[in-house]
């Protein structure tokens, strides 16, 4: 028992002794933070807890009763494990910008799928056959991507090649990490992406519960621990972490707000295949909705969009909505760096609840 509660103390420090029969909605425990359990308590008893057994507990005794219970052995749920790499070229067309340059809605498309390639090549199989143990179909689910770029995107023109090179990992069964680069000829992306599983409602977008695949093959390298994206992202969700760098900029993380709007979601644009809002579109929103105040600024005399190109974005998902919900932007804070750069602190709400479906750091610069 105690080897149990130190772990889960070692993620959760504020869970007490006393705290471990209460039923997980009374701690109010977050969901990451459960994944990351699993995995170190799979790794102690040395297997993996089936999903059978997993989504019946209902308190934290209930998964130390269980892995009192199990015999350790030693654990690998991978026969071969190897290096999970892509390594493509595509080159610059007009499908591939906006605006005068790479398009950032294109871009974030892109590299969820060249994640989602890897992470089903090493799992061996396909995505539309990507279920838990109790056959429920699996969605993989972006919880943080982060992109940082040498140089603004309008920079990137057309008819340029891009040479992209990927790999990725995984902490345990259930969260996955991807590293991914673009080169052009001067230029260089360097992409971040962490995914979980979850299982989709169909008929409400704002009830996904987590799960993991059933495979019975995974090649894909295991990190030792949480890496820093992750744990990072977990910190700053349960509000302790109160600040964030992309590079050298420090973003402080605070709910204030300067500037408020409504957006109302484009169907056709901003859902994906199977009716959720697509990650891609999270950035593109904010865009659109920051836009709207600073081209209503007095001293604005340039339209906002063919002025201020990204340079680095850092986005933190927490939740999804439905087609007839709207979401709520509130810039929360701006500044004015140097080399003509901006730093924009921004948040998305579901506005049936409130509740918060991302945070989102932007770097952009001036173009030139």
């Amino acid at each position: 028992m105690e080897k149990y509660i130190k772990i889960i103390q070692g993620i959760v420090p504020e869970i007490k002794e006393k705290d471990i029969k209460l039923p997980f909605n009374v701690i109010r425990i977050d969901s990451i933070d459960l994944v990351t359990i699993r995995v170190e308590f799979e790794r102690e008893i040395g297997e993996v807890i089936p999903d059978s057994k997993w989504m019946c507990f209902e308190s934290l005794f209930d998964m130390i009763d269980y892995c009192n219970n199990q015999e350790n052995v030693s654990f690998s749920n991978s026969d071969d494990v190897i290096k999970n790499k892509i390594l493509k070229e595509i080159t610059i067309d007009m499908p591939q910008m906006a605006i005068q340059a790479l398009s950032e809605n294109w871009l974030f498309k892109e590299l969820g799928n060249l994640h989602w390639q890897m992470l089903c090549d090493g799992l061996n199989t396909k995505s539309f056959e990507l279920k838990d143990e109790l056959n429920n179909r699996l969605y993989a689910t972006f919880v943080r991507i982060s992109i940082n770029s040498t140089v603004p995107l309008n920079q990137f023109n057309e008819n340029e090649t891009l040479k992209i090179e990927g790999e990725i990992n995984r902490f345990g069964n259930s969260m996955y990490f991807s590293n991914i680069i673009l080169k052009s000829r001067e230029s260089i992306i360097n992409a971040n992406l962490m995914t979980s599983f979850s299982i989709r409602n169909e008929s409400d977008n704002t009830k996904l519960v987590k799960s993991q695949p059933n495979s019975a093959k995974n090649s894909i390298e295991e990190f030792s621990m949480n890496p820093k994206f992750g744990n990072e992202y977990r910190l700053i969700k349960k509000n302790e972490l109160d600040e964030i760098k992309i590079g050298n900029v420090t973003f402080k993380i605070h709910d204030n707000f300067i500037f408020e709007t409504t957006y109302t979601i484009n169907p056709y644009y901003d859902l994906n295949g199977v009716g959720l809002l697509y990650f891609a579109s999270y950035p593109i929103i904010s865009d659109v909705c920051e836009a709207n105040y600073f081209n209503a600024l007095d001293n604005n005399h340039d339209r906002w969009e063919l002025t201020y190109y990204t340079l680095s974005r850092d986005i933190l998902y927490y939740a999804n909505c439905n087609i007839n919900d709207e979401i709520l932007y509130k810039l929360n804070s701006f500044s004015f760096i140097e080399n003509n750069t901006v730093q924009i602190n921004s948040s998305l709400y579901r506005r049936s609840d409130n509740s918060l479906m991302a945070r989102i750091f932007t770097i952009k610069r001036k173009q030139s």
